[in-house]
């Protein structure tokens, strides 16, 4: 059984609250244009979570220049 790991949440990582989400504004539920139709799906920014904060320690989710999993965000580039 596969099991997708949790998300890090900004304020236990480095004691503060993430700001909304931009691209939801903080539904967790993002609209998407596909041809003459509209989806609505699971925003793909803050993956649901409606609050997104870029990772202060990393850009792609890797240490910088150890190329290790950053410990931070556990390699998602963002705390929700």
């Amino acid at each position: 059984m596969l099991t997708a790991p949790a998300m890090v949440e900004a304020f236990d990582a480095l004691g503060v609250n993430a700001p909304e989400c931009e691209t939801c504004e903080g539904t967790g539920i993002a609209t998407y244009l596909h041809g003459p139709y509209a989806r609505t799906r699971e925003c793909d920014t803050c993956h649901g979570a409606g609050h997104r904060l870029p990772c202060p320690h990393c850009t792609d989710g890797v240490t910088p220049g150890t190329e290790e999993t950053c410990p931070t965000c556990d390699g998602y580039a963002s705390l929700y």
